[in-house]
């Protein structure tokens, strides 16, 4: 059932689950101690899209928060700070794994990184659900829908294209085909036609081929609701 309000981080907050889903999987699926493994950089490239992704919530929202609401706002403040210093945890684990004398240490060090990435995991999980739901409470008693969106567009505004690219791909990966289609809409009407032709490439690249060809059509001949 669509929110009566907008809900700001669902679409990025279901992409960042898939990645931590799908790379939870492929952690306990890997031999670590194997010097080649890559999945190490997949968990790497996690921790660059979580510690992003806080910055840009806590400058555009929580901090901006604090006159408002000054509970809410110093909460998520602080556990994005436990989020970092669990990013941390394990940048220093892959770290050891990188410079691991033999087999048995490397085998040793990826356990310890897959326990540290399974508190990762759950930390974010929760987390993420309470700005769903703790957060937007705020927002949406403070700010109008049109605001929060404002505010949206510019957070996203400030990402890097390369890197607002790697946050799409699994964007698509994680939400479903309604949730795509009011995305790719809003985007398609209101941004510049490079951001759109950029997603809708992603769009073929990630979804199977009929779910992607039922967006195409739907984009070609509905209006947003």
């Amino acid at each position: 059932m669509k929110d009566s309000r907008y809900n700001s981080f669902f679409l990025i907050h279901n992409g960042l689950r898939t990645v931590l889903f799908e790379t939870a999987i492929q952690l306990q699926q890997s031999d670590l101690s194997d010097p080649q493994c890559t999945t190490t950089e997949q968990v790497e490239d996690i921790l660059s899209m979580f510690e992003s992704h806080a910055h840009g919530e806590d400058h555009f929202f929580n901090e901006p928060l604090e006159e408002k609401d000054s509970r809410i706002s110093n909460m998520f403040l602080k556990e994005h700070e436990e989020d970092h210093r669990l990013g941390q945890v394990l940048s220093d684990l892959i770290n050891q794994w990188k410079n691991a004398n033999d087999h048995q240490e490397r085998s040793t060090v990826g356990r310890n990184l897959l326990y540290a990435f399974n508190e990762f995991i759950a930390f974010n999980l929760y987390h993420m659900n309470k700005e769903e739901i703790e957060l937007n409470a705020v927002l949406w008693a403070h700010y109008s829908d049109e605001e929060i969106k404002a505010t949206e567009q510019a957070l996203v505004q400030q990402v890097p294209p390369d890197k607002m690219m790697r946050y799409a791909k699994w964007m698509m990966r994680g939400n479903n085909d309604e949730e795509l289609y009011h995305w790719l809409k809003e985007v398609q009407l209101f941004a510049p036609q490079e951001v759109f032709n950029g997603l809708f490439k992603i769009a073929q690249e990630e979804l199977p081929a009929e779910r992607f060809h039922q967006l195409q059509l739907k984009l070609e001949t509905q209006k947003v609701a």
